[in-house]
């Protein structure tokens, strides 16, 4: 039977209240009461139900479909097949899952009796219902414990592989992971600490392919569809399973100081550097004559007054905006491609939980709005930040009454080129009236 689409999913146990009551304050503060504030591994069992369960996996497999279809290896995008891993995917891609099929389905058309493994980085850019719904999960937890620092992104399992590929292995420094199990199929995952995890001298300590001398002195974590498990960040794990299943782990991302400080000034980099392929020569000046460089500097785009700390300051507000007005995701939705027709009947909502986020800028005139992630650069007029706060209020508005609230002879004009802006970052749906 096929599953139901996208669309119906968000109308149905997606829909933003239910999830908003199923995971309201009260659940988070027993997540983080059971789990001793993020410190320990944990499964909670009272998370989703059935129908979530289904609808999710229907969306996993739309975002493979899309991910063949259009971006293919990008994204980290990788596959193991009997436990090696496959370079060219051309064949895979060439076989989707279909709007009609379940995973069981597409597993058997597409792999038979094989183990195959499958991890999708960044998958909170493909699905705009999934990335919803976890948003709206996470939402009381982010106001509970904070924003991490450089914020959350996903990354999609799906196997029937005994074991994960990748061994027993740590993830980078800091990335404390939620994990929603989809099933169908059970998994568990084996933890160590440091000093319980004691390797041989000749033996591999990242990535450990060599498993069972080491399972006795594990911690084991079993989940089933629809619970949750934690684990904290910096922890040798593995996980295995006998059965096809699908995971969506959900990392919040915190790093070192020194990490953090890189992060920052590569940002400042991206902002400030302007692109340039002009050769030097080598350098026939005196040994404390360093003008040379003046050619390069010439390529900082820098403000008078700036220093390095307040650039990486100013850098470090960018990206809190960015998260702020993207659920917490590092990741921006890929920007639709196709135009809404925009009528005066038409209506304009914007999705929940997200809330466009906007600044004036350092230019005269200019106005800076932070849409789902996306830093966008305006041309400030009268009433453009109260069709913000309207839009972010939630509720549907009539195209018409976005428009009455700027007083301009061009409102209509400028209402509706706004719109299709916000529209084309996923800031807000437009629908006919």
């Amino acid at each position: 039977m096929p599953y139901p689409r996208e669309n119906d999913a968000l109308e149905e146990s997606l829909a933003p209240a239910r999830l908003r009551r199923r995971f309201d304050a009260d659940w988070w503060t027993r997540f983080l009461t059971l789990n001793k504030h993020m410190s320990q591994p944990c499964v909670f069992s009272d998370a989703l139900d059935a129908i979530q369960v289904r609808l999710m996996r229907r969306q996993v497999l739309d975002i493979l479909a899309e991910v063949a279809r259009i971006h293919q290896t990008k994204y980290g995008y990788r596959l193991w097949l009997d436990g090696r891993q496959v370079d060219d995917l051309d064949e895979h891609f060439s076989q989707p899952p279909l709007a009609d099929e379940d995973v069981e389905s597409w597993v058997r058309r597409v792999f038979g009796e094989r183990k195959f493994g499958i991890i999708l980085n960044r998958g909170e850019k493909f699905s705009a219902g999934l990335s919803q719904a976890i948003a709206l999960i996470l939402e009381p937890a982010l106001k509970m414990i904070g924003m991490p620092t450089e914020g959350i992104l996903f990354t999609i399992f799906i196997g029937n592989y005994d074991l994960t590929p990748l061994g027993i292995h740590k993830d980078s420094p800091g990335k404390s992971v939620i994990h929603f199990h989809l099933g169908p199929g059970s998994k568990t995952m084996y933890t160590w600490d440091d000093d319980d995890y004691v390797t041989a001298p000749d033996e591999k300590r990242f990535n450990n392919m060599n498993v069972a001398p080491h399972l006795p002195s594990a911690a084991a974590h079993t989940f089933h569809a629809g619970q949750l498990y934690f684990m904290p960040e910096n922890r040798f794990h593995l996980g295995m399973q006998n059965e096809l299943s699908i995971g969506i782990a959900c990392w919040f991302y915190n790093r070192s100081d020194h990490d953090f400080a890189c992060e920052l000034l590569h940002r400042v980099r991206e902002t400030c550097l302007r692109p340039s392929e002009i050769m030097l020569k080598a350098d026939r000046r005196p040994i404390d004559d360093v003008g040379t460089v003046e050619a390069a500097l010439s390529l900082l785009a820098l403000p008078e007054d700036g220093d390095l700390r307040s650039l990486m300051r100013g850098a470090y507000r960018d990206l809190r905006y960015s998260l702020f007005s993207n659920g917490g995701y590092r990741n921006s939705p890929i920007p639709r491609e196709v135009q809404p027709e925009i009528r005066p009947d038409s209506r304009v909502a914007a999705a929940a939980p997200y809330r466009m986020r906007c600044m004036p800028a350092q230019a005269a005139g200019r106005f800076e709005l932070y849409v789902r992630g996306t830093k966008l650069a305006l041309g400030n007029f009268p009433g453009l930040e109260g069709v913000i706060d309207r839009l972010n209020s939630g509720g549907k508005f009539a195209i018409a009454e976005i428009a009455a609230m700027v007083d301009d002879p061009l409102a209509e004009k400028k209402v509706h080129y706004l719109l299709r802006l916000l529209h084309r970052y996923h800031g807000v749906d437009i629908e006919p009236g």
